[in-house]
């Protein structure tokens, strides 16, 4: 794996403090959080929405679609898709990357 610049820090600031970025292949939601940077993927698992509702309160980031809620410390759904309340939650669960800031921008290991 390599690391790869995405984005200035200061987009990030402009976006909310959240925001969502192609990298390669891959979507990926990048949050700066009070503990530091976060970075997972940014497509819901159920239904390929981008996510974007970030909640600081909770650390959650909600999609828009459905409703589902994924935990942005290590990616688990914590609610189903409030279409599909059976949803296996164990196995929607989102892929987190490694981040960081350096020199001002925001680079992720792909």
């Amino acid at each position: 794996m390599a690391w790869q610049k995405v984005v200035g820090l200061k987009a990030l600031e402009n976006g909310g403090n959240h925001i969502t970025a192609k990298v390669g292949e891959n979507v990926v939601l990048f949050v700066k959080t009070q503990k530091g940077l976060e970075a997972m993927d940014g497509v819901c698992s159920h239904a390929k929405c981008i996510l974007g509702e970030y909640d600081s309160s909770k650390n959650e980031v909600k999609c828009p679609c459905h409703n589902a809620v994924f935990n942005l410390e290590n990616g688990h759904m914590v609610n189903p898709p409030s279409v599909a309340p059976n949803s296996p939650m164990d196995k929607l669960g989102l892929r987190k990357f490694n981040v960081r800031e350096n020199n001002g921008f925001i680079e992720v290991e792909v």
